[in-house]
């Protein structure tokens, strides 16, 4: 959709936060300074280490998923299938995506033949027939782990004008339609969508 108020940049790493008066104003990046009335740290599992330039503690921390995708005939899987906390997910250009470990590995982002093996043993179980099909990618991403999975949506306490979108562990893409309407709400001093106060860093949550 055509966004004319929407500048987006890309490729463009933050490299900490510019405060004045001790507030915050922007964002200091390799392509200069950006500054805003209001920011929003959603940097994944990155984030926790975006705030510790503001001296903020987030217990968001990366979780490594290795993941593998087959290459399989047309139609031989329809729809999502679940099981035993693995899954196998068609895509429409044929491939079919089964994952995924959970790995606490800091911001290690290697695959490795023990999980590769896992995940096939996983896939081969859910749909036998895999076994006749080819792995044609294994690769691993960082998921952003959180305490019990709920994410952080919230304005900071010392910094009102930066607000916090982030540690929606393995839920991202299913959560993210309830998380923006949520964060628009508090950004724009709209009444929230739902009750705010589970996701935010409450003393028991940092604990």
């Amino acid at each position: 959709a055509d966004m004319p108020n929407v500048t987006l940049i890309e490729q463009c790493s933050v490299q900490g936060f510019i405060q004045r008066q001790g507030r915050v104003v922007g964002v200091d990046t390799k392509q200069g300074e950006q500054l805003a009335e209001q920011l929003v740290v959603c940097g994944g599992a990155w984030a926790a280490q975006l705030l510790e330039g503001l001296n903020v503690r987030l217990p968001v921390r990366p979780v490594k998923g290795q993941m593998i995708a087959y290459q399989a005939p047309p139609g031989l899987v329809q729809r999502v299938v679940l099981k035993d906390g693995r899954y196998v997910i068609p895509r429409s250009d044929g491939l079919l995506l089964v994952g995924s470990t959970l790995e606490e590995a800091g911001f290690d982002k290697a695959t490795d033949e023990e999980a590769l093996a896992s995940l096939k043993r996983s896939a081969e179980n859910i749909i036998p027939a895999l076994a006749d099909c080819p792995v044609a990618h294994h690769w691993a991403g960082l998921r952003p782990g959180s305490p019990e999975g709920i994410p952080f949506i919230v304005a900071l306490p010392d910094f009102p004008n930066v607000f916090v979108n982030a540690g929606h562990y393995r839920n991202g893409l299913v959560l993210a339609p309830a998380s923006t309407h949520l964060l628009a709400d508090q950004l724009l001093g709209r009444k929230p969508l739902m009750d705010p106060t589970p996701y935010q860093p409450t003393a028991a949550r940092l604990a």
